[in-house]
């Protein structure tokens, strides 16, 4: 086989990230590594914790979720569970910023993700080290439950600005509602391999 046949081959193969949004098509930049070192310890701190708990749940990471013939997403990281239901709808989806997708996941995502009825939904800012949880309300709309900020020796000025009542209200840790009895460790989600 000549060599311009198999160049073709291999772009053939290669998988572009992209959306479908209402019929319009989105194609997403690669995200750099620290977006995909965030992205893979979120589903390995669950992967671990449905393992250990002979959970039949699975985080993935890029796998797309259909909603119709018009809208396409592919979440940094869902959450399904073969537990009570059968369905592909996530228990919980997160996103992981990008200056690129910032509006989307704030917005039109957000109201997709809220009409699956998608009870949780995390907006993961990696470069502030920030975790926003949004939980899905009666009325099929996302309200911000709590945002978890983890201060790390890079960010220790912005503690030490606080207040001393702020510091004493800082979490370390935090459990998701649909899954309480899993810890999630701040500093594992922003453990970033520099």
């Amino acid at each position: 086989m000549n060599e311009r046949i198999e160049k073709i081959e291999e772009i053939r193969d290669i998988k572009i990230k992209k959306e479908m949004i209402d019929g319009q098509i989105y194609l997403m930049a690669t995200p750099c590594g620290e977006h995909r070192d965030v992205q893979a310890n979120i589903a390995n701190l669950f992967n671990e914790y449905f393992k250990k708990n002979k959970k039949r749940c699975r985080a993935r990471i890029d796998h797309e979720l259909y909603i119709n013939e018009k809208n396409t997403l592919e979440p940094d990281v869902k959450i399904l569970c073969r537990e009570n239901r059968s369905d592909d709808i996530p228990v919980i989806v997160i996103e992981v910023l990008s200056t690129s997708t910032y509006d989307r996941d704030f917005g039109v995502k957000m109201a997709k993700y809220a009409e699956l009825g998608i009870k949780e939904y995390w907006i993961v800012d990696w470069k502030n080290c920030v975790v926003n949880v949004f939980l899905l309300n009666e009325n099929k709309i996302y309200d911000k439950h709590k945002s978890y900020v983890y201060y790390s020796s890079e960010n220790a000025r912005e503690y030490m600005k606080l207040e001393e009542e702020e510091k004493k209200n800082v979490l370390k840790e935090f459990f998701p509602l649909s899954f309480p009895d899993l810890t999630v460790k701040l500093e594992d989600v922003f453990d970033i391999f520099e």
